[in-house]
């Protein structure tokens, strides 16, 4: 099985269709259940035998990914693909449901609490794997523990790249925390996104260009065993140098860690 956060447009929808394809079970995450079954319908007309679930929350919201995650595990008896491939891009600062810039809400700590949740579940695969979508805006991005939540100031890029680094460096560390699991993570390219028209207004490649690289790393023979990689068009190459920094990825940890431990206690 594996579950795609953000799998109702953009290159997560296209990522669903293209592994339902190839035969895949899929879960599909979505805000909501209505936008969720548009997918399912979407997913279904390309490959009409696909086997497909779903699942909903806002991950603006911490206690509903922890509530999605509990009925998870409860559903699933096992999970071979986590593909964190959900994001947005806010022009405005706003905080989410639990207090924090949301940017940095969505992009990471969502992921960083659904992926410790799944982790059993995940152990429970033959070749267990967690794909993250970050971007080579990460390239730009700075981790600055006195305005994790823009408090002092915000920038909508920076804000952005930030998140996109706090995704690589996740990714990594979870590699070097848990060698069972192969934790790696991409830049999927400019591609033709409501993001990308949200951020930068501009158009990008198609959408099929974009799921090409989380479709590689979920499934390919090639990629069985590799972990702790940044990949940009299905080749790893070097992240920025902040991404490969272990203390600055320890200290993001245990922050993240500390925060949805004080609001939702495994």
């Amino acid at each position: 099985m594996i579950l795609i956060t953000g799998a109702t447009d953009g290159i997560g929808l296209e990522t669903a269709k293209e592994l339902a394809r190839r035969g895949r079970p899929l879960l599909l995450h979505g805000r909501n259940e209505e936008k969720v079954e548009a997918a399912r319908t979407a997913v279904l007309a390309v490959a009409p035998n696909a086997v497909l679930q779903t699942a909903w929350a806002d991950l603006a919201d911490l206690g509903a990914v922890a509530r999605m995650a509990n009925d998870l595990r409860a559903r699933l008896r096992r999970l071979d693909v986590l593909i964190n491939n959900a994001g947005v891009y806010m022009r405005r600062r706003t905080l989410s449901a639990d207090g924090v810039e949301m940017t940095m809400a969505v992009n990471h700590l969502s992921h960083f609490l659904l992926t410790q949740l799944l982790l059993p579940l995940l152990k429970q695969s033959g070749d267990p794997r967690v794909v993250t979508i970050s971007s080579v805006a990460h390239m730009s991005g700075r981790i600055d523990f006195d305005n994790l939540n823009a408090e002092r100031s915000f920038d909508a890029y920076h804000a952005y790249a930030n998140s996109k680094l706090a995704n690589a460096l996740f990714a990594l560390e979870l590699a070097r925390r848990e060698p069972r699991v192969a934790s790696n993570c991409l830049h999927p390219g400019v591609i033709n996104t409501k993001l990308l028209h949200a951020g930068f207004d501009m158009a990008g490649a198609p959408v099929s260009e974009g799921a090409r690289p989380s479709v590689y790393l979920a499934v390919s023979r090639d990629v069985q065993g590799v972990t702790g990689k940044y990949f940009d068009h299905c080749t790893a190459v070097a992240p920025s140098p902040l991404a490969l920094d272990h203390q600055l990825a320890g200290r993001l940890w245990a922050w993240a860690e500390d925060f949805v431990r004080t609001y939702y206690p495994a």
